[in-house]
């Protein structure tokens, strides 16, 4: 389906969606470069892990707060938090006054926020789309949301040592147009259901925090679902971490990128090749892809995509051949454009109308999990041997697997939405 057929709202959100995060990822992936040169890596390690569980505890606390008091609500406040915060790091950050820690604050007030925003965006484009078009949807999403990074990461290269705070004030910019957009040009459909109006099987008890969840968590087919996504995460996490460390390691020493080329590269320079790699397949290939196989069957499109990216992913992590990687890079970034729009659809048809963003605030805490996972690898590595990482990756591609071809199954699938309805 054409983007400009989509409903306004989502055409409106998608638009947003490529400002805020081109804009975002020109300053975030240079905060811990930035923050490490201030305060060392040690504080910079322990302030990463507070953002992180800032974030986590937004999107749990905003995903709540959108079912019961309406997404664009919640939209408003977050990003009204976002702007004031980048307008304060840019002002602790600027020509005639660093304050670092003081960022820090700043830094955990504006993850908090835009934790607490997400589970509502996504709300929001579920409810004002319909099962049909969803694949395409996530497909404008995901290409948007990749092409923004790629801007963003280029602005951001070039640009953030040495004009960082024109940068925050940037981003304070940019939130501020969407804060303005989604207020006059946004219409949220979803209206939160009051005390008298819930259904006969809902208790008051279910607009606590630790009730409202515990629903969730009793939902099978869509746990089954996240812990699958956990391992995708997970195994996508470990280029930039357990796999950058092992490139670096194994090829101190140039090697010829190919056969015929002049050209070397270290282990370095491959991990970045790799990574750039992926966001230009990414880029060049999702709507291309999207039109060829828009009339195939979601399982087997979601099937084929997630057999391709794991093989891809595990030949990664234990190759040291240039060409190999590139190639098995190239297998991966195939099945990840496949797999990701299918697999968004088939999360939302397992979500209820009444607590999509008190699921989708879950959903996003296994995400943040699954990059957490990195972490624990890193330090693993340094006892386990490299085939036994290669082993565990393949060994959760197939539970993944496994698990997606048993929800994809039709009596499996329809129990998942009927669980949805209840």
């Amino acid at each position: 389906m054409s983007l400009f057929r989509f409903h306004r709202t989502i055409k409106i959100r998608l638009a947003l969606q490529f400002l805020t995060t081109m804009a975002t990822m020109s300053v975030v992936p240079y905060l811990i470069i930035y923050f490490s040169a201030t305060l060392g890596t040690v504080t910079t390690g322990f302030m990463f892990l507070g953002v992180i569980t800032a974030t986590v505890a937004g999107s749990l606390t905003g995903g709540l707060l959108a079912d019961k008091a309406g997404r664009k609500q919640v939209i408003l406040w977050t990003e009204g938090v976002a702007v004031f915060g980048f307008i304060a790091v840019a002002f602790v950050n600027s020509p005639w006054l660093v304050l670092p820690f003081a960022a820090f604050l700043l830094f955990v007030m504006i993850q908090f926020s835009t934790g607490a925003g997400e589970p509502a965006y996504q709300a929001l484009l579920i409810d004002v789309s319909k099962p049909e078009n969803r694949r395409s949807v996530y497909t404008y999403a995901y290409w948007l949301r990749n092409l923004g990074m790629a801007v963003g990461g280029i602005a951001g290269a070039f640009l953030f040592m040495d004009h960082h705070f024109y940068l925050f004030l940037g981003v304070a910019f940019c939130l501020f147009i969407s804060f303005i957009v989604t207020a006059f040009f946004i219409t949220d459909t979803y209206v939160p259901l009051r005390s008298g109006q819930r259904r006969v099987n809902t208790s008051k008890a279910e607009a606590s925090f630790k009730t409202g969840y515990r629903k969730v968590l009793l939902h099978r087919v869509f746990m089954a679902f996240i812990c699958a996504h956990l391992l995708i995460v997970s195994v996508e996490e470990q280029l930039t971490t357990v796999t950058a460390v092992r490139l670096v390691d194994a090829l101190k020493e140039p090697r010829p990128l190919l056969p015929f080329l002049t050209v070397q590269v270290d282990g370095l320079n491959i991990v970045g090749l790799l990574k750039a790699e992926n966001t230009i397949l990414v880029i060049c290939l999702t709507v291309l892809v999207s039109a060829f196989i828009r009339k195939l069957n979601d399982r087997w499109v979601l099937m084929t995509g997630l057999a391709l990216f794991f093989t891809g992913y595990t030949i990664i992590s234990f190759s040291e051949v240039p060409i190999v990687l590139l190639a098995a890079m190239f297998i991966a970034s195939a099945g990840e454009v496949l797999h990701i729009p299918v697999k968004q659809a088939l999360l939302a048809g397992f979500i209820p109308d009444h607590a999509r963003s008190t699921y989708m605030g879950i959903y996003y805490l296994f995400t943040y999990l699954g990059v957490s996972t990195a972490g624990a690898f890193i330090i693993l590595s340094a006892w386990v041997p490299t085939w036994l990482f290669t082993f565990v990756f393949a060994a959760m591609g197939a539970v993944s697997l496994i698990t997606f071809n048993r929800l994809t199954q039709e009596p499996v699938h329809e129990a998942g939405r009927a669980a949805a309805t209840m």
